[in-house]
Formats: C-alpha cells, structure tokens, sequence
C-alpha cells in the first residue's frame, strides 16, 4: 500500500454529479439505507477508469498501463476485475470483531468521490475488509449533506469529505492509501511479511489483518521481486568466477539489475512498497551475497543513485 495523492476530492467524475446521481444520495438518506444505490453510478466506466489510472500514480492510462489494488498493490486485472471500494461501507458496518453486531452503514456516502478505492476482491472479500470499519471512540452520527436552497436539493459535498467535516469526530484506523501515507504504519520483514510500524503500530496491524495483507499468495510473490533479483546477481557472480566474464561486464550486469531494484521504487510498479523497502534495506539483504560482489554491487547501486536519487 502507497500513497495516492492524485485525486482531486473537489472535482468528482461527471457521472458522480449528474441530477440523477443527487437522487441517488436523497433516496439513500430517505430511506436510511446504502442499498438503494443503482449500480450504473460508482462503477460507471469514467469512475473506473480514473481510480485504476490514480492506482499507478497517473490521471490517464497509457498503453501496457497496468492498474494496481489500492491495497495490497496486485496487478492481478489478468485473473480477476479490480472493483469500486467504498472506504467507509455504505450498506452495513461490522461492529466488533467477534459479536457479529452490524450497524447501519453510511448511507449518504454511498457516491462520495472521497469514500471510493479501488480493491481486488481478497482485498475487498467477506473475509477481508468486507463491511468492517473499526473506529475509535465514538462513531460520526449519520447526517444529511443535501441542503435546500430555492427550493432545490443541493448536495454539501464538504460534509462527505474522508477525512474533514463530519467524518472528522471518528478516527478511522483502517489506512487510506488517499489520506494517510502507509510506511509510516507499515513495514516488513526480510522475508515480505507486513508488519505494524511506528508510533501508532496498531493501525498498521490492523489494517495488514483486515486487508489480509499477508495471505499466502501475497508473500510468494513479494519474495518473488527480491529472489529474481538476487538470482540475477548470483549468475553474474558465477560468470564472473568461471572467467566468461571480466570485472568490466560484472560491473555492467550489475549496473542493469540495480537499474531494475531502483525502478522497483516507482508507484507503476507491483508492490512498489516492498520495493522501496528493499532498496532501503538492501544492506541487510545483500548479506546473502558473498562480501566481495556485495560491495561491489552496492558500490554500483550507490554510483546510480547519484545519477537517479
């Protein structure tokens, strides 16, 4: 999970602010319930096709684009259709972990650009995030951001905001890759499990086990990035051993793999925090090298990181 600082909360695709769509949001809160919503609104394509550019840092696709989860950062469109998440559930909420308690959900939020994300299904499933939201303290009181003036129903977007407003009285602990900036409750061991981090480490927790961060498959495929790397690195070393390749061309295989560590950095990227973490820690993990073509490796790293910082 990575920052996303793309959208622009104050300009909601077109789709989310036709009349059709206050309708929506004056039905919901008439009716007291999220279920109303008709489905040609916040997984309408201009809606979809914008959250998946913002996913990779982008306000545009381009051609070989591939959209990541909001999450657990998959690219996994190949297998399965990433879809519209409402941050905040707007049908029921979960209440405890364990009581089976359900709450009222947030029905007026239902088409707030700032309450959609978007999330693979493992990411967004019953046995994930599902309708949870756990809070601290007490919860926002529903409340209506439809004003009449002249007569005419008009949406207080302000009092839907994410993180401002109303919703500000509750504090949210599950992270939200558009308002917080996960590493700074998020880390990970050498092996690619994600762990809580920093001064409020719960959070991070948290989110890791509700956003089920550590299933299986997710860590194969973050021990993945590193251990292609390194086998890269192990087959120049053995080039290098049998004299098929002179310190020069190690130099050169080495310039081109700790190219591809620094690219794992960029938000286009898979798991691009695993990957800045690996290029944070690469120390620790070159250890698995032998002494002298881990100096040099990083002695090449380093030299590109004074062209590239």
């Amino acid at each position: 999970m990575i920052h996303l600082p793309i959208k622009d909360r104050d300009l909601p695709p077109a789709r989310l602010s036709v009349p059709g769509a206050l309708r929506q949001i004056c039905r919901a809160i008439e009716a007291l319930d999220g279920e109303v919503y008709n489905a040609s609104y916040y997984p309408h394509n201009e809606v979809v096709g914008l959250l998946r550019a913002y996913s990779i840092h982008k306000v545009e696709l381009e051609p070989g684009d591939r959209p990541k989860c909001n999450y657990c950062e998959s690219q996994i469109e190949h297998a399965v259709t990433l879809q519209v998440e409402h941050y905040r559930p707007k049908a029921k909420v979960e209440a405890g972990e364990n009581d089976h308690i359900e709450l009222p959900g947030y029905y007026w939020l239902g088409l707030e650009w700032t309450n959609l994300l978007l999330a693979c299904p493992k990411c967004n499933g019953k046995d994930a995030k599902g309708s949870k939201f756990p809070i601290r303290g007490n919860r926002a009181p529903a409340h209506s951001p439809v004003e009449q003036h002249n007569n005419n129903n008009v949406l207080v977007r302000v009092n839907c905001y994410a993180d401002v407003g109303p919703l500000q009285q509750e504090q949210a602990i599950l992270l939200n890759p558009e308002i917080d900036h996960p590493e700074l409750y998020l880390t990970f061991d050498l092996l690619g499990n994600i762990e809580g981090f920093g001064n409020d480490a719960d959070r991070g927790e948290i989110s890791k086990d509700t956003y089920r961060l550590n299933r299986d498959e997710l860590v194969v495929c973050r021990q993945k990035v590193w251990n292609d790397l390194k086998n890269e690195i192990n087959l120049c070393i053995a080039g290098h051993r049998m004299l098929e390749l002179n310190e020069q061309a190690l130099r050169y295989c080495f310039r081109n793999i700790a190219n591809k560590l620094l690219i794992r950095k960029l938000p286009t990227e898979e798991y691009t925090l695993w990957g800045r973490f690996i290029n944070d820690n690469l120390a620790d993990f070159l250890q698995e090298i032998d002494n002298f073509y881990a100096d040099i490796f990083r002695e090449v790293y380093n030299g590109l990181l004074v062209v590239n910082p």
